[in-house]
């Protein structure tokens, strides 16, 4: 797909709209990582079993909520989350909160790279990291520039095997560590217990931000209903899934990498699969969504730069951060990911929700900078590291305070603003 065809800043029109499957796998692939295993894991640590099962699944149905309602935006609109964003944040506004979003999300990939390097060090010691990460690099480049096209036939051929590697995993896991009982008797040691809130709220954290940017996918999707498919399959069969079979084999074998745990069985190949694709289909999605992010960003600046050199750009920013020690604390990283994206994901939602009306058919667009959007992303990050709020509740300060921020400048102070209007294309309503 040319830049052109990726409309980064215009609606897809329905001509150009894709199957469910089409979009639907590339949410599973987006959704599954590495990352789900190690959350997995750290719940299932300090958690009993019954604990750990209600609060990954609560937390990634929280997530499909989201990621439903904030992918409703996208096939409304036509529009990537970025584009969206002018709407919120005015149009010259958006280039500092897409220059944001995509800085953090080359963080965010630059720690799962890094997590390959290390895995793939346990698999083949022998193996050089640099190199590692190099020609992983290349890989995810090499879907990740050709776009929606590249994201899909990576997913459609990922999903289906990361599946059936997945339950052959859990099925040698269980066969050679007593079966399920153990699993079902599982309680933390003393001093290792974590809330259900805390461990709802480490899931919630693991894809907030992404649930936030469904709309750079949905604008692709032809119906309303494949949104609500995509978002099960996504966070419920995609990162819940992983999650829980992460945690259940960190309570039998006392590993929640299912990577290490298909080493351990000697199946070294399918652990390497799975260690690639897992990653690959998250990180290329990722990068995606950045150079959205970038292209955006210079197509409003007046630059003249191809969304395909913002891809290499963003592969080279997450290379360096996989170099530079940033992984060594995940959960920390998380939390800190989660009190800036998660804010992004609660401001969508009261804008388009709360503010406009819902089904609303034209849509005010600020010139400059929108003091609502600016107030409520300051106040909802500060007020999320200040009281150290857990993910869920940095969605939910976001949602309040730009819903207030909302009405005492657009209704109490009758703020004026320049701006155009933009008409919702015509949809499946």
């Amino acid at each position: 797909m040319n830049d052109e065809k990726e409309f980064l800043s215009t609606p897809v029109p329905m001509k150009e709209r894709r199957s469910f499957t089409s979009v639907g796998f590339v949410w599973v692939g987006w959704c599954i990582s590495v990352s789900a295993f190690l959350t997995g894991g750290n719940i299932a640590k300090g958690s009993s079993f019954s604990q750990t099962v209600f609060s990954i699944l609560l937390a990634n149905l929280i997530l499909a909520v989201i990621g439903t309602l904030c992918g409703l935006v996208g096939y409304r609109t036509g529009l990537t989350t970025y584009s969206a964003m002018k709407m919120i944040f005015g149009r010259k506004g958006s280039t500092i909160v897409n220059v944001v979003n995509g800085i953090s999300l080359m963080s965010f990939i630059g720690v799962l790279m890094a997590s390959f390097a290390t895995y793939l060090k346990q698999l083949y010691p022998s193996f050089p990291s640099t190199l590692a990460l190099i020609l992983f690099a290349c890989c995810i480049t090499l879907s990740s520039i050709n776009g929606m096209k590249g994201l899909s036939i990576l997913s459609n051929i990922a999903a289906p095997l990361l599946w059936a590697l997945l339950a052959l995993c859990l099925v040698l896991t269980l066969v050679n560590h007593g079966g399920f009982a153990p699993v079902l008797a599982w309680v933390p040691e003393q001093g290792n217990e974590i809330s259900f809130m805390a461990a709802m709220s480490l899931a919630i954290a693991t894809w907030v931000g992404g649930a936030g940017k469904t709309a750079d996918l949905t604008r692709f999707s032809k119906k309303k209903s494949h949104i609500v498919g995509g978002a099960i399959l996504g966070y419920i069969a995609g990162s819940g899934l992983f999650e829980l079979i992460a945690a259940i084999c960190a309570i039998s074998s006392g590993e929640s990498n299912i990577v290490i745990v298909m080493a351990r069985f000697g199946l070294i190949i399918p652990a390497v699969i799975i260690l690639t694709l897992a990653l690959w289909t998250t990180t290329d999605n990722n990068i995606y969504s950045a150079s959205l992010a970038f292209g955006d960003m210079s197509e409003i600046l007046g630059l003249k730069i191809p969304r395909k050199v913002w891809v290499v750009v963003n592969v080279l920013i997450a290379l360096v951060v996989s170099m530079t020690g940033v992984a060594s604390d995940f959960s920390s990283f998380l939390s800190f990911f989660g009190t800036i994206a998660g804010p992004f994901a609660g401001i969508m939602l009261a804008h388009f929700y709360l503010v406009c009306r819902p089904g609303a058919k034209k849509y005010f667009v600020p010139e400059n900078f929108s003091v609502p959007g600016f107030v409520g992303w300051i106040l909802s990050f500060a007020l999320s590291n200040v009281l150290h709020f857990n993910t869920f509740y940095a969605v939910i300060s976001g949602i309040v305070i730009y819903f207030l921020s909302a009405m005492l400048f657009n209704k109490v102070i009758k703020l004026q603003q320049k701006g155009v209007e933009f008409e919702i294309p015509e949809v499946e309503q």
